[in-house]
């Protein structure tokens, strides 16, 4: 009965309000689709296994590739995360639900952005090899002004999905940050710098750490908070990132 009750609902509705695909925008009326049509949800550009877990650069299908030592891109540099994992590129959908979701403060597209994250078996794998979640935080008066932290609603409905204890408040920004979005590499590395602050390590201490953020970059910003968990005495940092964007310096 309430099946048949929601079917009128969205039928009516679809009348009056017709729905479309926020990126292709197609009509989606009489869809189970909500924001996204199926053919735009099949054409996610999701990363497949020749990607480096340690670095996220895309190899060809006969690179070697290592977890604790990485690809040939990353093997001789020094990371203090221990791992990467990633679900998709930053473009079509993706972007399009990223973009409006966090800077169109359109906050119930999280839904359809955790759909995508929590149907990936890379997820799945990952979280039964860790201890606590962390989500990326943001400076409490930019949360403030968006009104939510997009890294935190993910940390928290993987959370609840697989009931991994959940850290929000330990792992903090300290610096007011400018936009990371249009600096070149070495002025986010400057601008990121002794940001963020582990307020009790005892709470990590010798925990195995998923960090979670929305979109990956150039990872600085992970890096550091990867750098502060370790200095507060954790005893791994594996990253979780919805998207790895193409960044050109």
């Amino acid at each position: 009965m309430r099946s048949f009750i929601n079917n009128y609902v969205h039928a009516f509705l679809d009348v009056f309000y017709p729905r479309i695909c926020l990126h292709c925008r197609g009509n989606i009326n009489y869809s189970r689709e909500q924001y996204i049509c199926g053919a735009c949800r099949e054409n996610i550009a999701f990363i497949n296994e020749n990607y480096c877990s340690r670095c996220g650069s895309i190899s060809g299908p006969y690179s070697v590739s290592f977890d604790e030592k990485g690809c040939g891109f990353c093997r001789t540099q020094h990371f203090y995360h221990d791992s990467l994992t990633a679900i998709a590129h930053y473009d079509g959908a993706i972007k399009v639900l990223v973009h409006k979701y966090k800077y169109e403060k359109q906050r119930f597209l999280y839904k359809a952005v955790n759909d995508v994250l929590l149907a990936n078996r890379k997820l799945n794998e990952r979280i039964q090899e860790v201890d606590i979640i962390i989500p990326v935080p943001l400076y409490w008066r930019k949360k403030l002004q968006r009104g939510f932290n997009q890294s935190e609603l993910i940390a928290r409905e993987i959370h609840r999905v697989f009931s991994k204890p959940l850290s929000v408040n330990n792992l903090i920004r300290i610096k007011n940050t400018a936009s990371q979005t249009r600096l070149s590499k070495t002025k986010r590395y400057a601008n990121i710098q002794k940001a963020f602050f582990v307020k009790n390590p005892a709470i990590i201490k010798g925990k195995r750490v998923l960090l979670v953020d929305d979109v990956l970059t150039t990872g600085l910003t992970m890096q550091e908070c990867a750098k502060k968990l370790k200095e507060g005495g954790v005893k791994s940092v594996h990253l979780l990132v919805l998207a790895i964007a193409d960044y050109k310096s």
